[in-house]
C-alpha cells in the first residue's frame, strides 16, 4: 500500500526524536535528536562512546551519576540558540546551559544542566582537521559536561586548565589529544 501525501494543510512530520540514554554508570542521558542530520547510524554509534565519556568524567571528577539532557541538532537551530544566548547569530559546534544544580558527591544523580550540538558543525570541523568525526564529538560531549561543571576558557589559565583536563579524560578514553600541534590550543 502506498503511503498517502500529506494534505496541503498538514502540519510537517516532527523532525525530533527522544530517547533516554543509560550509561553503564548509572547516569541518564536525555537525548532529543534531529533525525534530518543525524541519522540513526549515527547516534547508534555515538551512544555507547557518550555514555562512556559521562562515566569517565563522572569517576575522574569525582562526581555522582549524572542527568544530562542533550540537543543534537543542525547548524540552523544551533544558530538560534547561540543568536538567543550569546548574541552571535551564527553556527557553532557546542553550548552548555549550565542548571545552576550543584553536583557533589553527596548528591544521588546531579542534574548540571544541558548541551547542544551541532551536526555539520561537526563534521566540517572533524574533516578540516582530519579527525574521526567520533573522537571530534566526544571532545566537545566532554567540553560540554565541563562547562555544566563550572569550567571555562574566558581567561588564559582557566583554557589551561579545562585543556589539560579534557585531554587527561581524552587519553582514558584513548582518544588522542586534539590541542596536539594546535596554535595556543583554540578552545572548541
Amino acid at each position: 500500500m502506498s503511503k498517502m501525501p500529506l494534505e496541503p494543510d498538514s502540519p510537517e512530520p516532527d523532525p525530533f526524536t527522544s530517547e533516554q540514554w543509560q550509561t553503564d554508570g548509572g547516569s541518564r542521558l536525555d537525548m532529543v535528536i534531529d533525525v534530518r542530520v543525524w541519522s540513526s547510524k549515527t547516534t547508534g554509534d555515538l551512544r555507547a562512546r557518550l555514555g562512556k565519556a559521562t562515566d569517565v568524567v563522572c569517576d575522574s571528577c569525582g562526581l555522582p551519576s549524572l542527568e544530562v539532557g542533550a540537543l543534537l541538532c543542525d547548524d540552523v537551530r544551533m544558530s538560534e540558540l547561540n543568536g538567543q544566548f550569546r548574541g552571535k547569530p551564527t553556527p557553532t559546534n557546542v553550548l552548555s546551559f549550565p542548571a545552576g544544580d550543584e553536583a557533589g558527591p553527596e548528591v544521588e544523580r546531579a542534574a548540571p544542566g544541558e548541551i547542544a550540538i551541532a551536526f555539520e558543525t561537526v563534521r566540517d570541523e572533524a574533516a578540516r582537521d582530519g579527525k574521526p568525526f567520533g573522537d571530534h564529538l566526544v571532545h566537545l560531549w566532554i567540553h560540554g559536561l565541563l562547562h555544566l561543571m563550572g569550567h571555562d576558557h574566558e581567561t588564559d589559565a582557566e583554557a589551561e586548565v579545562m585543556e589539560s583536563t579534557e585531554t587527561r579524560l581524552l587519553a582514558m578514553l584513548g582518544i588522542s589529544d586534539p590541542y596536539a600541534g594546535a596554535d595556543g590550543g583554540a578552545a572548541p
